[in-house]
Parts: C-alpha cells; structure tokens; sequence
C-alpha cells in the first residue's frame, strides 16, 4: 500500500480481488461505473445482486458510461478492439446491448436513481467509483483483458474532486469564446490543489469527459 495525504492507494493483480459484489453492496452515496462493457456485471450474480441491494436499501446514485458499440463512430472500431481484443464488432454489440438491457432495468426500477450514459470519448481505463473510493485499471493492447491486469485502489475525497470537474467542465460549455481566459483559470484551480489530489482528479475529469447523452428507459 502506497499512503501519501489524504489518499491511500493500494495496487491490485486482477478484479477478483478487488470483490466488486462486496464493493457494491456496502456502497452508501454513490457508485459510478466508466468500463465500456458490462455483461459480466449482468451476468454475475454476485455483482447483479450486490447493485439491487444498494439501490434497495442504501439509496445510492449509479451512474453508468457505456459504449455505444451501436454507434458509427469513426474510432469505434479501435476502441471495441482495445477495450476486448478476441471480439467481434458484432459480438461487441452484443455485449453491449446485454450491457444496456441490464441497466435498463435497473433504471426501470429505480428511476431516480440511475443514469445511464453514451459514451463520448474512446475509452481509456475502466473505473469504478463506489463512495470515495476509486478503482482504476488499464486498457493496453494485449490479449490479458483489463480484468486480469493491474488494479489501483485509491481513498480520496471524491465528492469535492467530482464537484470540481464537473464545475470546470460546466465553464468549458458557458465560456466557449473565452478559451485564454478559461485555460488560465483553470490551470490556477488545479495548481491549488496538493500533488496527491491532482493524481485522482485526472480520473474524476475523465469520468465526466466521458459522459455523453442521457440512454432513458
């Protein structure tokens, strides 16, 4: 485990240490979900279980950025091979409408608890935010799947670091004309914060990059 202020990090070999059903199930604000495809969520019982449960009983948020494999996108195809090297585009978009299917329902129940996203940007590494955890993989061009490489698990004040991105992001959209001026707020905001907080916010600005239009049941 690497431990610096404010954020503990710990390096992980494979998710199936990392227990997401455990994860999930003690989740008691939020679970954000950024990792493409999700048919072994669907498919995993364990993992399903442990969403219904925290939607169930703890009231949670989970977000969910999902790739649109159905899309024409011009680097789509790049990024199904990336993300799932041994697949298909149509075994891609299989995939991804069990993925969608799962969520759905999920929406269907607890609509006002969960939203799911299009993807907007090519993906570049799965997260899973569950509280004020983040659990980041990697997406490298290798027949060994994310699953099975090396996972960090990083402590960090999410909620602030979220906040900020997304306030950032809100001015990008309000200030279009004004892009000098924005560059240079924005570099004052970022520079303010502690080195250990700049590390994890890099992921909390991807997260909200990524999210695309609204996918309603």
């Amino acid at each position: 485990m690497v431990s610096s202020k404010n954020i503990q990090t710990v390096v992980h070999t494979g998710v199936s240490s990392l227990n997401f059903g455990e994860q999930f199930a003690g989740a008691q604000k939020r679970i954000l979900l950024h990792a493409a495809i999700y048919n072994r969520f669907a498919e995993n019982t364990a993992v399903s279980s442990a969403l219904e449960f925290a939607l169930a009983h703890h009231n949670i948020v989970l977000q969910v950025i999902l790739l649109p494999v159905w899309r024409d996108i011009v680097w789509m195809d790049a990024a199904c091979k990336l993300v799932r090297p041994e697949s298909s585009r149509a075994e891609m978009l299989e995939k991804a409408e069990v993925s969608l299917e799962f969520f759905l329902r999920l929406a269907a129940q607890y609509p006002q608890q969960v939203v799911i996203y299009e993807g907007q940007t090519v993906p570049a590494c799965p997260l899973v935010i569950v509280d004020d955890s983040l659990f980041c993989g990697h997406y490298v061009h290798s027949q060994v799947l994310a699953p099975e490489g090396v996972w960090m698990e990083m402590t960090a004040p999410v909620e602030s670091l979220l906040s900020l991105a997304e306030s950032i992001a809100q001015r990008e959209l309000a200030e279009a004309g004004e892009e000098h001026l924005l560059i240079e707020q924005r570099k004052e905001l970022i520079s303010a914060m502690p080195p250990q907080e700049r590390a994890m916010f890099r992921y909390l600005q991807e997260w909200n990059a990524a999210k695309g239009p609204v996918i309603r049941p």
